[in-house]
């Protein structure tokens, strides 16, 4: 294995949305009735293709090759309190 850094930025290759928590582990977002449908997909980032989630989850608001950014969003609230957050990809233009 060798560290490989990636970018920021890349494309959509392929997408769908997630309507049911996946398993868990390694899941660890809402479930039940706190459960929130989200976008899932492949970004191309240069000659690499990552699954990552989308901040976009109405299928067709998405296009094949439109370019996507890297960012942060909350994913759930610990036992503490604490926000947790996750990285997904969002439509560049959302910026």
């Amino acid at each position: 294995m060798a560290e490989h850094l990636l970018t920021r930025t890349g494309r959509l290759w392929a997408w769908t949305t997630q309507h049911f928590p996946p398993p868990s582990p390694p899941y660890a977002g809402p479930t039940g009735k706190d459960f929130v449908p989200f976008g899932i997909g492949y970004v191309e980032l240069g000659d690499v293709k990552v699954e990552a989630r989308l901040t976009e989850v109405d299928p067709p608001a998405l296009r094949t090759g439109m370019e996507m950014e890297l960012t942060l969003i909350p994913l759930r609230t610990d036992d503490d309190g604490n926000e947790v957050v996750t990285f997904a990809f969002q439509p560049a233009e959302a910026k």
